[in-house]
């Protein structure tokens, strides 16, 4: 009764298939009979399968389901897990194995497999390998379960595809933003540079409309009688600050021995020491000392008192360098 039933059962399956011809030769046998179904064949180049005659795949994608549905590795006895599981529903369909499908290839798994190999005449001698993977695939891919899982396989491929395609425009968009951000962070280190320069500019004319104006002039004594002609020389506008001190200037100046001394003190790069100079109001003096708050177009004037120092203060004043 079985082998009626699986003989049944697999010509039905290979009929759907379109491999099954008048002139296969077909073997087919259980532990439970002996009886043989011979069929001719002029088919010498046909693959051995079970109870029906099966090509082998012959497309990459067969091989790649085959180890996703079977794995990749030998099935034995002593093995387990959802390979071996799948491994005895095929059985089952074919009829070789009545058991549970609990997915542990036991004794009772062994045998059917051994029966299953057998009938294909075999040499894996109960090992799973791939000849006898390639035979339980071509039944299980016209199950509901693979057409089922055929059709998840079409959504994951157009599922990777959209993923794909997304992911190159998240890139896309990363790299836009990576050159919007490097030329925006150029284009403000171009814009400080300019206001660097356009400022070095404008501290340049400010500076240079804060130097002092030089014109020759001619110094004109108050006493003509004093002096028969004007000296010429060079006149700055200068700050001009007092001081009363003891001691010596720069140049050795005794202002102890001698505070009436007419000196003032100088940045000697714009005034060298030893020139004479004329203070309008005050006369002539002799830059002779220096002082360290005393740099550029400053002078400070040597009083002999402190209150006609206090009484000069600071004041903007025009001095010629004579000549």
């Amino acid at each position: 009764m079985n082998i009626i039933k699986r003989l049944t059962a697999m010509t039905s399956l290979t009929v759907c298939l379109g491999v099954l011809t008048p002139t296969t030769i077909v073997f087919a046998k259980t532990n439970s009979t002996n009886d043989n179904h011979i069929m001719k064949s002029n088919d010498s180049e046909q693959t051995h399968a079970v109870g029906f005659a099966a090509n082998a795949p012959s497309s990459q994608t067969d091989n790649q389901e085959i180890n996703i549905i079977f794995g990749n590795s030998l099935l034995q006895q002593g093995d387990s897990g959802p390979e071996v599981a799948k491994l005895q529903d095929e059985l089952q369909q074919l009829g070789y194995y009545g058991g549970d499908v609990d997915g542990v290839f036991d004794e009772q798994t062994y045998e059917a497999v051994n029966a299953l190999e057998s009938n294909r005449q075999d040499s894996e001698n109960g090992i799973i390998g791939s000849d006898t993977k390639t035979a339980l695939y071509t039944v299980y891919r016209n199950t509901d379960e693979s057409k089922e899982n055929q059709k998840k396989l079409v959504e994951i491929k157009i599922q990777e595809k959209k993923d794909a395609k997304e992911r190159a425009r998240k890139a896309a968009e990363e790299k836009a933003r990576k050159i919007a951000e490097d030329a925006a962070r150029q284009a403000a280190k171009d814009a400080a540079k300019e206001a660097a320069k356009k400022a070095a500019a404008e501290r340049a004319s400010a500076n240079a409309s804060k130097k002092p104006q030089v014109t020759n002039t001619s110094y004109k004594p108050a006493n003509p009688q004093q002096e028969q002609s004007a000296p010429s020389g060079k006149s700055i506008t200068v700050e001009a600050t007092s001081y009363s001190l003891g001691g010596r200037s720069a140049t050795g100046i005794d202002f102890s021995s001698n505070p009436n001394a007419k000196v003032i003190a100088v940045d000697p790069s714009i005034i060298p020491l030893g020139s004479r100079v004329m203070i309008p109001g005050y006369g002539v003096y002799t830059a002779g000392d220096t002082g360290g708050a005393i740099k550029g177009n400053r002078i400070d004037v040597h009083f002999a008192s402190r209150d006609q120092a206090l009484n000069f203060g600071r004041r903007s004043i025009t001095i010629t360098i004579l000549q």
